[in-house]
């Protein structure tokens, strides 16, 4: 992959302006890599540099689109599933051509947890926001010092849930409470979050969750425990990235996905 993966970045005059900090550094990093080619002939997939914000009208996702579509060759060729693009939160969908093109053939990398609705599971992919420390009032030292002497962190599906990453590599198993498919759990092409992570339904009564660590301490805690201080390594990110974490991770999600399918365009006729 890292030798023959080639992106195909179209230009713009000046740096998207993203939402949150890991979506900049993905941009930042990709642009950087050697898997940019500046001939398009050669590229498996076509990266579109803009920033899809959560307050972006429905008419401005169709402009952008509509721009690529009639200034480039490129998106009619797959009518955009060969393309990606960045939206930590999530694209909605409409019935303007562009936007269900974008929406239904384009990849999404996403931030986690995504909003409900606006993430496809066997299209679209995550890549972990920037670390978050618990809200409770406490120094790092305090918050270190928990996760490392718990054997259990829960988690209520939302928000405080993208600090996953950081209670794993403390030997910390998560424990996310929800009702929701985990179709949508970051990794999802590389980790077997079963192994990794136990799931209870939000109306589990505490002495249910109890009952339920509890089994997994007999069965097969050290395993899990493991297994989950491995996987923190891949949400790591840094301003030069390194083998095996987050960036290379979602390089690795896109190269699945370089075989597009390629839609008709009788199907808008």
């Amino acid at each position: 992959m890292v030798k023959s993966f080639r992106i195909y970045s179209y230009r713009t005059p000046e740096t998207p302006s993203f939402e949150s900090k890991v979506e900049s550094l993905f941009h930042s990093s990709l642009i950087r890599s050697n898997f940019i080619t500046q001939n398009p002939d050669e590229a498996h997939l076509f990266f579109i540099p803009f920033a899809f914000r959560s307050d972006l009208s429905t008419r401005s996702v169709t402009r952008v689109v509509g721009d690529y579509r009639t200034g480039f060759v490129y998106w009619n060729r797959t009518l955009g599933a060969d393309h990606f693009f960045l939206s930590g939160s999530g694209v909605g969908h409409g019935l303007d051509r562009n936007v269900v093109e974008l929406k239904k053939n384009s990849v999404q990398v996403s931030c986690f947890p995504t909003t409900p609705g606006l993430f496809i599971p066997h299209k679209d992919l995550l890549a972990d926001p920037e670390i978050l420390v618990d809200s409770e009032p406490s120094d790092q030292l305090t918050h270190e010092e928990r996760l490392v002497g718990s054997k259990f962190c829960l988690f209520e599906y939302g928000p405080e849930i993208s600090a996953i990453d950081e209670a794993m590599s403390f030997g910390c198993v998560p424990v996310v409470i929800t009702d929701r498919p985990i179709q949508d759990m970051p990794l999802m092409d590389l980790l077997t979050w079963q192994w990794t992570a136990v799931f209870v339904g939000t109306s589990s009564w505490a002495k249910e969750i109890k009952r339920v660590l509890g089994r997994v301490v007999v069965e097969g805690y050290k395993d899990m425990r493991e297994s989950a201080a491995v996987a923190s390594k891949h949400f790591m990110w840094n301003e030069t990235p390194q083998p095996y974490e987050a960036f290379h991770m979602v390089m690795y999600q896109l190269w699945l996905r370089r075989h597009t399918i390629r839609y008709a365009e009788r199907e808008w006729a």
